[in-house]
Parts: C-alpha cells; sequence; structure tokens
C-alpha cells in the first residue's frame, strides 16, 4: 500500500500546485499536469486523484515487470555463454576487487565489456 500511497501524493502535490500558480505554467511538466488541467484540450474532463493514482500505479508496476524480464532475460545469456560469463567476471573482479563492496552504477556504467553489446544487446530479445 505504501507506493500506492506515494503516487497518490504525487499526484496531489501537482494539483496542488497546479491550484497555486494560477494558470501559470509549470518549470516541469509532467503527465499529471496535463491530465489536471481542464483546458488541456476541448472536451477534455480532468480524472479524478484515485483515477490518476491507478494509472500511475499500473505504469510503474508494468515498468518493473519488463525491467525485471529484461534482467533475467540478461543474467541467463550471460551465465549461457561461457565466453561472456568468464569475461564479464573478470571486468567485475577488476573493478570491484572486494566482493562485499557496493556496486557504485556510475562505475558500473564506465565498464567496457559489461555495456558492450555481447552484454547488453542480449537482453534485448524479450
Amino acid at each position: 500500500m505504501g507506493l500506492e500511497q506515494d503516487i497518490r501524493d504525487q499526484v496531489l502535490a501537482v494539483k496542488s500546485s497546479m491550484d497555486r500558480s494560477k494558470g501559470v505554467p509549470p518549470t516541469r511538466l509532467t503527465i499529471f499536469n496535463q491530465l489536471l488541467d481542464p483546458g488541456v484540450t476541448e472536451g477534455h474532463v480532468v480524472p479524478s486523484v484515485d483515477d490518476l493514482k491507478d494509472e500511475a500505479f499500473s505504469i510503474v508496476t508494468a515498468a518493473a515487470d519488463t525491467t525485471g524480464n529484461a534482467m533475467t532475460i540478461a543474467a541467463y545469456n550471460v551465465i549461457s555463454n561461457r565466453t561472456i560469463y568468464h569475461k564479464l567476471l573478470a571486468e567485475l573482479a577488476e573493478a570491484f576487487p572486494d566482493p562485499l563492496a557496493k556496486l557504485e552504477f556510475l562505475a558500473l556504467e564506465k565498464l567496457p565489456y559489461l555495456v558492450c553489446p555481447p552484454v547488453c544487446n542480449r537482453s534485448k530479445y524479450l
């Protein structure tokens, strides 16, 4: 229930900000701004906060599922190919000699083999 409440709070924050700004466009436009604006298009009906919360929750959970599927397929393909597995393992061991160290995203994205086509492209075949 926590994520749904967080999303609902975000929708309410955008709605409150729009109410306070009295028609002044936001510096960062979001989909919520568009959907909460009754004048965005002729005949637009502003959805309720709960309707927006439900839509946003569906999008977030759908994105998590597809990301999870991609990561599962990437892991399977890396483990299934001994050459890729051993090259990747050596690169990670060199970059992170302490196996208990936190793997920082900025450091990971600089690893040439991890982000190269043999590893990344295999995860795209869903």
